[in-house]
C-alpha cells in the first residue's frame, strides 16, 4: 500500500510536481513544494500559533514563499521579515509577496552571518531593543521560522552539521536569555534534513549525543512532518517491541485529543501499532523474536513478496527446497537464489534475535530484583536473601553473555538494554517518547531538490528546569563535547579532564546510582548515552562546588576542554 500510494497517482506528489517545474535548477538548498504537506502541518500546528497572531515573524531562508505564505495566512503578523540572502535565486519567487497591497512582508537581502543576529534586525528599527528585565514568560512577539537544509551538510572546515551549530547556540541563548531570548524565549519551527535530526530528537540512544542532551535541557521538540526513511535499514534501531509499546501509548493520546492523521501520511510505526492492537494479545516466543529484529526488518518486506511468488513452489519433508526436485527455470531464476538467501538469512536473524529476547528478559527481571532489594521497608535478612539472589541472578547472565557467540549479538543486546532502560525510566529518557502525536509522512518528491526533510517545532523550556550561569553552560558544552568525544563509555572520562574528577565530583550526583531516576547501582554500568539532564546539571553543579577544580581557563589552554562549534570558530562565524 505504502508504495502504491507514492506512486504517480500520489495527488502530494503530482501537486509538487506542477511547482517544481516552474523553479530555478536550485541545487545548494532544498525547499519544500507541496502546498498539501504545508496544509497538513498547519493543521496540526493552528492551534497553537493563534497565540502568535499579530507577532513578527523571522524568516531564514524561506525559499519559494510557500511555507512562509501558508503561516503568514494563519498567524497575520504584523511584518513578515523574509531573510534571503543576496543573489539567492529564489528571491524573484519572494517579491509578488512583498509587492501585495498593503504587503506586511519585507525583504531581507542579508548575507546569512547578519540574519541569524538580533542586532541588524534592532538596527533597522524592525525590531525593538531586548530587554531581560520584560521577561516574564515565552516571548510571543516573534515567530522564528528556519531552513538548514543545504546540499552542503557542513561549512567548509568543520566538523559539525550546520543545522547543529545553529541549535548549539540557540540552546545556549536560551539558557543565557541571550540574543533573540533576551526578552522570553522564542518558538523556532526548523525545516532541516533527517540525518541531521537523528541525533536533535533521537528515537534510540544509540544516537543520542552533546547537542541531544543540551536541547533536552532546553527545549521541548515536537517532530510534526517526518518520513519512513528516516528510519531506514541502513540505520540502527530500537526494540521493537518497545517502539511498539511507544507508538500504543502515542496512538492512545491521538484517541484522547481527536487529532486525525490525513490519509496517506500515516507512518509506518502507526500501521503497526493499529495491527498489533487488533491482533490477539496472547503472543509466542517466535513473534516477539521476529518484531524484536533490527537487522531483518530492512528486507522483510522483499521476503514477503518472495514468498508469495514462489508459494507453490514445493518442498521436501523437512520444509526445505530441494533443488535437484524443481524446474529448471526457477532454479535458474535470480529471484528464487535471492528468495533462498533471504529465507537463511531470516531463520538466522530470527535465532539470534530469540537469544537476546531471552537475555533481556533475564536483565528486566535483575532490575526489578534490584529494586525490590533495595527497597526501604525490607528487613535485614529479607534484604540480604534479596541481594544473594540478585547477585547470583547477575552471575548467571553475564555467564550466558561470556558464553553467546558473536560480538554483534553482545553488542546488540547491551544496545537493547540500555535502550528499554532509558525508555522506563520516569519519564522517558528521549524525547521521541514524550510525543503526543505521530509525525506527518511527507514524501521526497514534495520537497525540491528531492530530499526527506523533517520539521521541528522547537518550543523552549520556561522556566529553564536546570538554570546554569554563564560559566557553568560553558563548562558543561565543554563538558558533554569531552564525554562524547573520548570514546569513553562511562564517566570515568572525567579523570582524563582532571585527575581524581570522577572520584571527587560523581558521589555528589545522587541520580548517578538512583535507578528510578535514570541511573545505575554500579556507576561504571551508566552509560554515557543514558546521562539525563538531571544528571549533566548535577555534575556541573557539583564541578563547581569542588574546591580543588582546575581553573577553567587552564583546562582550555592545555586541550583537556573545548567546545567543539567554538573550535572551529576561525572558519565558522558564530551566526552562519
Amino acid at each position: 500500500m505504502a508504495r502504491a500510494f507514492q506512486a504517480a497517482s500520489n495527488p502530494f506528489v503530482r501537486l509538487a510536481k506542477s511547482l517544481r517545474s516552474n523553479l530555478p535548477n536550485v541545487k545548494s538548498r532544498t525547499d519544500v513544494v507541496s502546498p498539501q504537506l504545508c496544509d497538513d502541518a498547519l493543521a496540526r500546528l493552528a492551534p497553537s500559533l493563534q497565540k502568535y497572531k499579530g507577532c513578527t515573524i523571522i524568516d531564514i531562508n524561506p525559499g519559494i514563499g510557500l511555507w512562509s505564505s501558508k503561516i503568514h495566512d494563519i498567524v497575520k503578523p504584523r511584518q513578515h521579515l523574509l531573510a534571503e540572502p543576496p543573489s539567492s535565486p529564489f528571491l524573484r519567487h519572494l517579491e509578488p509577496l512583498v509587492k501585495e497591497p498593503s504587503s506586511r512582508y519585507k525583504l531581507l537581502d542579508w548575507p546569512q552571518l547578519e540574519a541569524w543576529e538580533p542586532d541588524r534586525y534592532v538596527a533597522e528599527g524592525l525590531l525593538p531593543a531586548f530587554n531581560a528585565q520584560d521577561s516574564t514568560g515565552p516571548n510571543r512577539s516573534i515567530l522564528f521560522l528556519a531552513n538548514t537544509a543545504f546540499s552542503a551538510h557542513r561549512y567548509s572546515g568543520s566538523a559539525i552539521p550546520r543545522t547543529h551549530v545553529k541549535l548549539l547556540y540557540w540552546a545556549s541563548d536560551i539558557a543565557n536569555g541571550a540574543t533573540f531570548h533576551a526578552g522570553g524565549p522564542v518558538r523556532m519551527l526548523l525545516w532541516c534534513p533527517e540525518k541531521d535530526s537523528t541525533s536533535i530528537l533521537p528515537r534510540t540512544i544509540r544516537y543520542r549525543t552533546k547537542i541531544s542532551l543540551l536541547m533536552e535541557m532546553t527545549c521541548q521538540i515536537e517532530e510534526i512532518v517526518g518520513s519512513d526513511e528516516s528510519v531506514s535499514a541502513k540505520q540502527p534501531k530500537r526494540n521493537q517491541i518497545v517502539e511498539l509499546d511507544s507508538g500504543k501509548r502515542v496512538a492512545k493520546l491521538l484517541e484522547e485529543s481527536g487529532v486525525s492523521i490525513p490519509p496517506g501520511r500515516e507512518t509506518d510505526l502507526q500501521k503497526q501499532v493499529r495491527e498489533a492492537v487488533g491482533r490477539s494479545k496472547s503472543k509466542g516466543a517466535g513473534g516477539e523474536a521476529e518484531a524484536t529484529s533490527t537487522r531483518a526488518r530492512g528486507w522483510h518486506e522483499e521476503l514477503e513478496d518472495l514468498r508469495e511468488k514462489f508459494k507453490d513452489v514445493p518442498k521436501g519433508s523437512k520444509g526445505r527446497h530441494i533443488l535437484r526436485k524443481l524446474p529448471k527455470k526457477i532454479v535458474e531464476d535470480p529471484k528464487f537464489a535471492r528468495f533462498l538467501e533471504l529465507e537463511r538469512n531470516f531463520k538466522h536473524v530470527q535465532k539470534q534475535t530469540t537469544l537476546i529476547e531471552g537475555l533481556l528478559q533475564e536483565q528486566a527481571e535483575i532490575d526489578a530484583l534490584d529494586l525490590e532489594a533495595h527497597a526501604p521497608d525490607l528487613t535485614d535478612p529479607q534484604r540480604t536473601a534479596a541481594l544473594d539472589k540478585l547477585q547470583q541472578q547477575k552471575k548467571q547472565l553475564q555467564e550466558r553473555l561470556d558464553n553467546t557467540k558473536g560480538h554483534a549479538t553482545r553488542d546488540e543486546f547491551e544496545f537493547f538494554k540500555h535502550d528499554r532502560k532509558a525508555y522506563s525510566s520516569n519519564p522517558p529518557l528521549l524525547m521521541w517518547d514524550h510525543r503526543r502525536a505521530e509525525p506527518l509522512k511527507a514524501y521526497k518528491e514534495e520537497f525540491y531538490p528531492e530530499r526527506n526533510l523533517r520539521l521541528l517545532d522547537i518550543q523552549p523550556r520556561h522556566p529553564l528546569p536546570y538554570p546554569l550561569t554563564s560559566a557553568q553552560l560553558l563548562f558543561l558544552r565543554m563538558l558533554t563535547t569531552a564525554l562524547w568525544h573520548n570514546r569513553g563509555d562511562n564517566l570515568t572520562v572525567l579523570d582524563r579532564i582532571a585527575p581524581g574528577a570522577f572520584a571527587a565530583v560523581t558521589p555528589k550526583v545522587p541520580s548517578l546510582t538512583d535507578p528510578t531516576r535514570g541511573g545505575e547501582r554500579d556507576i561504571l554500568d551508566l552509560t554515557i548515552h543514558r546521562l539525563t539532564p538531571e544528571m549533566a546539571y548535577g555534575l556541573t553543579k557539583a564541578w563547581f562546588d569542588w574546591p580543588l577544580r582546575p581553573n577553567l581557563g587552564d583546562l582550555i589552554h592545555r586541550g583537556s576542554l573545548v567546545d567543539d562549534v567554538q573550535a572551529d570558530e576561525g572558519a565558522l562565524p558564530r551566526g552562519r
